[in-house]
């Protein structure tokens, strides 16, 4: 009788462990995704004017049109491509947008690889870019 009752209890002990651990775990993901949201406004504020023939040219994700967890991989890739450049301090790896990107990738398990987006059809600026990306951040925000 004591063995019953102590196997029930330690399966009602791991039982709601593991519901805690998935709620803290959305919890978690919607903080990343709010503070990419933050992060993302920031950059769009603080983006250098450019001349027309200046201005920075990504690969179009196509983010305005599926946002998987695989497009958040991609666009941490293709904003490393910027991240060099020095009037872009934003993009930097070690400034919190792309901190953020990474971490939000490491959440969901996604291992992104050190090799650039393989070029497509079409490009899109810098800004579009961003604001395409904060749509796909606020869609997954809203799954959650």
């Amino acid at each position: 009788m004591m063995k019953t009752i102590l196997l029930l209890a330690f399966a009602v002990f791991v039982s709601s462990a593991s519901m805690k651990d998935d709620k803290t775990s959305v919890k978690e993901e919607k903080t990343l995704l709010r503070e990419l949201v933050h992060n993302l406004d920031t950059a769009k504020k603080n983006l250098p004017e450019e001349p027309e023939g200046g201005k920075i040219f990504l690969e179009d994700l196509k983010m305005d049109v599926s946002c998987s967890k695989h497009k958040f991989c991609q666009a941490e890739q293709e904003l490393k491509k910027v991240s060099g450049l020095s009037k872009y301090e934003d993009f930097r790896t070690d400034k919190t947008l792309m901190r953020s990107l990474h971490a939000y990738n490491l959440h969901n398990g996604t291992t992104c690889d050190d090799k650039p987006v393989a070029k497509g059809p079409s490009q899109i600026i810098l800004l579009d870019f961003l604001k395409n990306l904060k749509k796909c951040v606020q869609i997954e925000f809203s799954k959650k």
